[in-house]
């Protein structure tokens, strides 16, 4: 902004009015930034937990699995899992938070008709289709969540890169425009009052003269 700004009361209040706005905007921009911190936390806090039951899950279904492996054979194995029993599906939107678009993940599965009879069935290989079953929501849902944190630590960045544009460029310009007009404009007016007092009392005297 260049600092050859007529000092005029209209200018003066035109100044006043943008800073309003943009002190009004910084604590918008500071509230967004404070939710979006603690949508960002409580993911994090949820992300953690589930990342260590998917782990978990996993190692003991790969543990059923190998031990599976060992009664019906690698050869059959590698045939079963050419025809699995479901198929899983995945439904993908998008969703808002404070503004931010985001992924909403949504698993499904469908029955497989044609699947692979084994000749030697074992209760530990479905203990494993189980065990990996139940763990697929969990892991889209760590997909979910891992995918929303990337997008709104990104909307954080660009929130607290506005509020120091604020802070330390656009705020003290307005107030130093601000500061700078209010005190020619008082300087004016002292000059003015003294000016006027001084005719005042220029005439009173040539009217005592006369």
């Amino acid at each position: 902004m260049s600092m050859r700004v007529a000092p005029s009361k209209m200018n003066l209040i035109r100044f006043k009015r943008t800073l309003a706005f943009l002190r009004r905007a910084h604590d918008l921009l500071e509230e967004k930034r404070e939710i979006l911190l603690l949508e960002v936390n409580r993911r994090i806090g949820e992300a953690t937990k589930l990342r260590s039951q998917v782990n978990e899950q996993l190692r003991e279904a790969y543990e059923l699995l190998d031990a599976a492996s060992v009664v019906v054979g690698t050869k059959e194995m590698s045939l079963i899992s050419r025809t699995p029993r479901f198929f899983y599906d995945l439904s993908v939107s998008k969703k808002k938070i404070m503004g931010v678009s985001v992924l909403s993940l949504e698993p499904s599965k469908r029955f497989n008709p044609v699947t692979y009879g084994i000749s030697k069935p074992t209760v530990l290989l479905d203990q494993f289709i189980e065990k990996f079953d139940a763990v697929l929501p969990l892991i889209v849902r760590l997909a979910e969540l891992e995918s929303a944190l990337i997008r709104l630590v990104e909307e954080v960045k660009k929130t607290q890169h506005r509020i120091n544009a604020l802070e330390q460029f656009l705020i003290p310009r307005y107030q130093s425009m601000v500061s700078m007009i209010s005190a020619i404009l008082e300087e004016r007016d002292r000059e003015e009052f003294v000016r006027v007092k001084k005719v005042k009392t220029l005439l009173e005297k040539k009217a005592r003269q006369v």
